[in-house]
């Protein structure tokens, strides 16, 4: 059985608390042209004090990215569903680059 989405993982630092991670996520998006639709939590149980994103391009069309970041294991991932429109999968390797570069410029 095709597995129904599929996870894309971005190394960050160890020890990046939840609002530096926010920043990057922020500055990430806004170079691609995506803007922020949701901010909470993912599987409060499994992931607990996670911080999981919505990213649209447009409010009023279909689709969105997914993204998780987990402070405890400093574990970051999008989650692309499979069902998503066009769109979304082809954002997915422009996300990935531009969080890749803020990760790289991170500084304290």
């Amino acid at each position: 059985m095709e597995p129904k989405s599929d996870n894309h993982y971005v190394d960050v630092p160890t020890g990046i608390s939840n609002e530096e991670m926010m920043g990057l996520v922020e500055r990430a998006a806004q170079r691609v042209g995506l803007y922020i639709s949701h901010i909470g939590g993912y599987s409060r149980k499994r992931f607990p004090n996670s911080v999981h994103w919505h990213f649209k391009r447009d409010p009023n069309e279909r689709g969105l990215l997914d993204a998780t970041f987990w402070d405890v294991k400093s574990l970051f991932w999008l989650m692309i569903r499979r069902r998503e429109p066009l769109w979304v999968q082809e954002k997915v390797p422009e996300l990935l680059r531009a969080l890749r570069v803020e990760v790289r410029n991170f500084s304290r």
